[in-house]
C-alpha cells in the first residue's frame, strides 16, 4: 500500500526531473547557438556601431557563454517552473487559492518579462550612448581607446536587466497583493507610518551605492523619493475610497 505521503514525493521527483531536463535542453540549445545569444546580449553596444569586444583570458568566451545560457535558461523555463508549481499545488488548495495564486503571479511575470525588453532595447542603449558621448568630450582633451569587454559587459548587462525586472516585479507584487487582501488599506498604514524612516535610510543607501557625484546623488535621491510618493499618493486613494 503506498501512502499518500509517498504518492507527493514521487509527484514531486517526476516533476522536478521534467522541469531540470528542460532546463538543460534549453541550456544545450543555447550554447549550441552561443553566436546568436551573443547578438542578443550585445545589441545594446551594437546599437552604437561598436561591434568590438576583447577577451583577455583564453576561456573567458566559453564561461560568458555558460553565464548567459544559464542566465537566459532560467527566465525562459520560468513559465513551465510556474506550471508544474501550480498543478502540483492546486489539488490541496481551495478555488479561491488558486485564483489568489493566478492573479497575483501572472500579471507580475508578465511584467518582469516587459520590463527586461525594456530594459535590454530601450534603457541599455540609451545608457550607453551617454556613455559614448562622455567618451568623445574626454577625446578632446586627450586620445582614450576603449574597448569593452565581453565578460564584464555580459555580466554587467545581465545583473541590470535582473536588478530592474526584479524591482519592478516586487513592488508591483506587493501592491497588487496589498490590494487584493484589503483594497491597500494595511499598506497605506504601513507607508504612512514608516515612510520618514524609509526616505532617511533612502539618503543613506544612496551616500553608500551610487558615486560620490554631488549631482548623480541628489537625482537619485530625488527620483526614489517620487516614487515613494507615488506609491504612498496611490494608497491614499484606495484608503479614502474605502472610507468614504
Amino acid at each position: 500500500m503506498t501512502l499518500p505521503l509517498q504518492l507527493h514525493f514521487k509527484e514531486l521527483r517526476f516533476r522536478t526531473s521534467y522541469l531540470l531536463f528542460s532546463y538543460l535542453l534549453s541550456l544545450l540549445i543555447m550554447l549550441k547557438y552561443n553566436e546568436s545569444i551573443f547578438f542578443l546580449e550585445t545589441y545594446a553596444l551594437i546599437y552604437l556601431d561598436k561591434k568590438r569586444f576583447i577577451a583577455t583570458h583564453i576561456t573567458e568566451v566559453f564561461f560568458t557563454s555558460i553565464y548567459a545560457g544559464v542566465s537566459l535558461s532560467g527566465a525562459i523555463n520560468f513559465p513551465y517552473a510556474y506550471y508544474h508549481c501550480r498543478n502540483f499545488l492546486v489539488p490541496s488548495w481551495y478555488k479561491s487559492q488558486v485564483w489568489f495564486l493566478s492573479i497575483l503571479v501572472v500579471p507580475s511575470s508578465v511584467l518582469f518579462f516587459f520590463c527586461m525588453f525594456i530594459c535590454y532595447f530601450s534603457i541599455l542603449p540609451s545608457f550607453f550612448h551617454f556613455l559614448n558621448n562622455w567618451k568623445v568630450a574626454l577625446n578632446y582633451a586627450l586620445e582614450i581607446q576603449l574597448e569593452a569587454r565581453i565578460e564584464i559587459y555580459t555580466y554587467w548587462t545581465l545583473q541590470t536587466a535582473y536588478f530592474l525586472s526584479n524591482t519592478t516585479f516586487i513592488f508591483f507584487t506587493k501592491l497588487l497583493h496589498s490590494y487584493l487582501l484589503d483594497n491597500m488599506i494595511t499598506l497605506h498604514v504601513q507607508a504612512r507610518k514608516f515612510k520618514k524612516y524609509f526616505l532617511v535610510f533612502l539618503c543613506l543607501f544612496t551616500s553608500f551605492i551610487v558615486p560620490p557625484e554631488s549631482f548623480l546623488q541628489i537625482v537619485f535621491v530625488i527620483v526614489l523619493a517620487s516614487l515613494v510618493e507615488v506609491l504612498f499618493l496611490v494608497t491614499c486613494v484606495f484608503f479614502a475610497k474605502n472610507n468614504v
